[in-house]
């Protein structure tokens, strides 16, 4: 079986984003940031690839009409560079990848409030595993949902900046938009 999903580059002031949509369900199921639109496409085409089940292929291809997902590609615009909360149906999303503890640690991250940090551990003690944490920060780094499942927001138990897939100096960026008085935090 073949499963298509469309995928469209966008630049924002702060990074671009490549993002790909769930044809079946017209939802969010990848969001990858950086500024190189070849290189973006070509990690999401090895993921998928890598990720094929026995049973389901992916078909990727670049969104033509953008119509149909117009308001959550506006909303991903916003939600990049935005300084207040977006409604948490403002883009529908769904983890089509990921393992169970994975998709456990998102959704735990999907509680870390707009303007706020906590801990990898934090995380780790808040789904029951609190010797968890190294694990949890692989379930950020595994994070494919950019901003909307926002690992941007969790630190080190040091309470400084810790990796971030995408660059600490863009955690960095992304914690000041969403702070009013640009705190800056220290980086590992």
């Amino acid at each position: 079986m073949k499963e298509l999903l469309y995928y469209t580059y966008i630049e924002t002031e702060v990074t671009g984003a490549l993002l790909v949509f769930r044809e079946k369900t017209r939802n969010l199921v990848f969001a990858s940031l950086g500024n190189d639109k070849p290189f973006l496409l070509a990690k999401v085409e090895a993921f998928l690839k890598k990720h094929e089940k026995q049973n389901t292929r992916y078909d990727l291809q670049e969104l033509k009409d953008t119509e149909i997902y117009k308001k959550s590609v506006e909303n991903y615009k916003i939600c990049l560079g935005n300084k207040m909360p977006l409604p948490t149906d403002a883009i529908p999303f769904e983890f089509l990848f990921g393992t169970k503890f994975q998709r456990k640690v998102w959704n735990e991250l999907l509680n870390v409030e707009h303007g706020h940090v906590v801990t990898y551990g934090d995380i780790a003690k808040r789904i029951g595993k609190p010797t968890a944490a190294r694990s949890v920060g692989r379930a950020c780094g595994s994070n494919n949902l950019a901003l909307l499942v926002p690992c941007h927001r969790i630190i080190g138990s040091n309470k400084k900046l810790t990796g971030y897939k995408w660059s600490c100096k863009l955690k960095e960026q992304l914690l000041n938009n969403e702070k009013e008085n640009k705190v800056s935090l220290n980086k590992v």
